[in-house]
């Protein structure tokens, strides 16, 4: 049986292979794997593209502060403008000659003078006669809620006792006083005046709008 099922197996293989060379198709190996076109191969041609040289120097608009990638500040015609650098400077944060209280009272006033009228204009009573009072006492329990904040803020990241963590140096290497704001004792103070120049500016607001009755929009 194995005899006559050779001869038979072979001549079948020669058919099948003769068909399928005639209709351009592959042969696997063995009968009964399955049969795949031939296609003829194309010639895929590639190119490279190099960015042209010039002779003359680029100019870096933005680059490492002083040259230094290091100290993880880039430097940039905005940060290094001389008009921004002055700005940043009289700001209550980076002056640092300025006690603290001074600086925590400047930055409440801001901000308590600048919260009324959002809470008065989008506040819950805002379309009644308590919306002026309503809108400044809210005002105020912010300024209550952002000086606790800060209380807590300072309590877990300042010990008694222990200097200033700020740096001593300036990026250009002069040596400066370590700012006072970044110990316990000057942040608490920090924290108390902002607590009575929010209170002060949430007052103030208040005042002008209710009592001298100015022509505000924000009324």
């Amino acid at each position: 049986m194995a005899a006559s099922a050779s001869p038979m197996a072979s001549q079948l293989r020669s058919s099948l292979s003769s068909t399928l060379i005639a209709r351009r198709l592959a042969v696997p190996k063995g009968i009964s794997g399955p049969s795949f076109g031939v296609y003829p191969t194309k010639r895929i041609s590639s190119f490279t593209v190099r960015a042209a040289q010039t002779d003359k120097p680029t100019f870096q608009v933005i680059q490492p502060i002083n040259g230094d990638p290091f100290i993880g500040s880039l430097e940039t015609p905005v940060t290094s403008s001389p008009l921004i650098a002055w700005y940043l400077s009289n700001l209550p944060a980076y002056r640092t000659a300025v006690n603290p209280l001074l600086r925590g009272v400047e930055v409440g006033l801001a901000h308590g003078f600048l919260l009324v009228g959002p809470f008065v204009k989008a506040g819950p009573l805002r379309n009644t006669a308590y919306a002026g009072s309503a809108g400044s006492l809210a005002a105020a329990g912010l300024v209550v809620i952002l000086s606790m904040c800060l209380t807590i803020y300072g309590i877990s990241s300042f010990k008694e006792g222990e200097p200033s963590i700020a740096p001593s140096l300036t990026l250009t290497g002069r040596k400066k006083q370590p700012d006072q704001l970044q110990t316990a004792e000057g942040w608490a103070k920090f924290t108390g005046g902002f607590f009575f120049g929010g209170i002060s500016g949430v007052t103030w607001a208040y005042f002008l709008l209710y009592v001298l009755d100015l022509p505000y929009f924000v009324k």
